[in-house]
């Protein structure tokens, strides 16, 4: 296979996210790649591997967008106080084609992958290592190569496979020598993920240690996206075929997270998993199982783009108990204006005395109008500015809870105690008891139970995707279904489960030669 080498790393830099402001990659410097006066010590290694951390902090606006953006909970038009546009609205409307592709360039990632790969290329070869420093380095990376691909993959499908570093430092001699084809099928992409997981795994040769407070990639990790992968394997149609493993890629899954879940503990108060302020900060807390780090003054993440502005009015609100809202209620200080704003009836799936509810939004109610904003990232207040230096979540332990209880779901076994421990927490104690159903509304308790834990953590549009009703249909083709599905499932919005690839990619990338996702040319 073709490397895909300097040419796509450059392509990359120059990614554009459609209606959002242009994205800038955090380019790593000289010595990160080759420079001879680094890649010397065990110090610098763990630099390199902060530095990797430090850029898939960078794309979390990207891992958003991929995992949110599409699932059908926010709105489109003009925000509730009438002050701004809200962004993205064709992508929230599922409006894709060639010329309006929501990412190019595979949304950045493969820049992040360039370096991942090199070093691999760097730690395999490193004498200055102990075997357990070489091992664990090696888990991480490998762990976090997979967990881009996998992102990759759920997007696009088939993708270029590239895990040779030393394409670096080559020079392409024409246009097809720099950059690498697509995997022939979905299959061939979604075995590498998996070859990968194996190769993480057994590089931490069982050290479960987690480090910098939950902030970098751990075995943990890695099985976490072992079971989602496999759970992935077992239930979504690959290259168009029903999975032809799917009880023992589900068995697989369930060992994956059954090693997770004994080495983690639930928050006991669903509002504590999030406290960010200096007097109460719970970051690293003992559910959290991987996490994009921020901390004040060093970097911050997106979500002042979920809050009204200072001067919009806001009088004659009151909240979801009548109460009158204050002017600026959440103290916003410097917030500018709303760019994403999630619909009210998502805010209505909640039960009154579910605590996940008011923890994760305000509620805005004048006459007939009705209106929330997001308070799950708010942010610290500091010295009267508010910075968004919430960590984002990648996996916590209700996660676990809730994939385990999907595990069982479709193999026939009861997922009632899963899904009650996280009930439970949300409910301080005093949640409706499941009742154990079918299949399918079995998968539906657990689909809403995903929508209300993880609101903006990036998971619903893939919980879409591979949630299924009674026929083996993913959820994300049952509108009749109140806050679920979202595309039409006809030839018109079929092939848009997966993006488009930009047009600049393709004409760029002579490898693909119109490679484009099917149904997407001409609409």
């Amino acid at each position: 296979m073709k490397k895909l080498i300097l040419a796509l790393a450059l392509a990359a830099s120059s990614i554009t996210f459609y209606s959002c402001n242009k994205m800038d990659l955090d380019l790593a410097p000289e010595d990160y790649f080759a420079s001879g006066s680094f890649w010397k010590t065990p110090d610098q290694v763990k630099g390199a591997m902060i530095g990797i951390h430090s850029q898939l902090r960078n794309a979390q606006n990207v891992l958003w967008h991929l995992g949110e953006i599409r699932g059908g909970t926010l709105r489109d038009g003009t925000s509730f106080t009438g002050t701004a546009s809200l962004n993205s609205s064709s992508l929230i409307i599922q409006d894709f084609r060639e010329s309006n592709p929501g990412y190019s360039s595979w949304a950045g990632l493969y820049s992040q992958i360039f370096q991942i790969n090199n070093f691999i290329y760097q730690v395999e070869s490193a004498g200055y290592l102990s075997e357990s420093e070489k091992g664990y380095f090696l888990g991480q990376a490998y762990g976090l190569r997979a967990f881009y691909y996998f992102n990759l993959f759920r997007t696009w499908g088939r993708v270029p496979l590239i895990e040779d570093a030393k394409a670096a430092n080559q020079t392409p001699t024409s246009a097809e020598e720099a950059y690498a084809p697509r995997s022939k099928t979905e299959k061939e992409t979604l075995d590498f993920i998996k070859q990968d997981i194996a190769k993480s795994i057994a590089s931490f040769k069982d050290d479960y240690t987690i480090r910098n407070q939950k902030a970098q990639w751990s075995l943990a990790a890695t099985q976490m996206l072992k079971t989602e992968v496999y759970l992935w394997s077992a239930k979504v149609n690959i290259d168009g075929q029903a999975p032809s493993t799917s009880i023992q890629d589900l068995q697989t899954a369930k060992a994956a997270v059954e090693a997770v879940i004994p080495k983690f503990t639930l928050v006991n108060d669903f509002a504590n998993v999030f406290a960010t302020a200096s007097s109460a900060s719970n970051k690293g807390n003992a559910e959290t199982i991987f996490t994009l780090r921020y901390q004040f003054g060093e970097a911050t993440n997106f979500f002042g783009n979920f809050l009204y502005a200072q001067s919009d009015d806001i009088s004659g609100y009151v909240d979801d108990k009548g109460n009158p809202i204050p002017a600026d209620p959440l103290k916003i200080s410097n917030t500018g204006i709303i760019r994403y704003e999630y619909k009210y009836s998502l805010y209505q799936l909640f039960d009154a005395a579910d605590s996940r509810a008011n923890v994760t939004f305000l509620n805005f109610n004048k006459g007939s109008q009705h209106a929330i904003i997001m308070r799950k990232f708010l942010g610290t207040l500091v010295e009267g500015v508010r910075s968004y230096s919430d960590d984002y979540p990648i996996y916590r332990l209700p996660d676990a809870y809730l994939l385990l209880a999907e595990i069982k779901n479709k193999l026939g076994q009861d997922p009632t105690q899963e899904i009650m421990m996280v009930r439970n927490r949300a409910y301080k104690g005093a949640a409706p008891q499941f009742v154990n159903g079918g299949f399918e509304a079995n998968e539906l308790a657990i689909f809403y139970e995903r929508t209300k834990e993880f609101v903006s953590e990036g998971k619903r549009w893939f919980d879409l995707r591979r949630m299924q009703d009674g026929s083996g249909k993913p959820l994300v083709f049952r509108k009749d279904l109140n806050l679920v599905g979202v595309l039409d499932d006809n030839d018109l919005q079929r092939h848009k489960i997966l993006w488009p690839i930009d047009l600049g990619t393709l004409s760029a990338d002579p490898t693909l030669n119109g490679d484009q996702n099917i149904g997407y040319p001409g609409t």
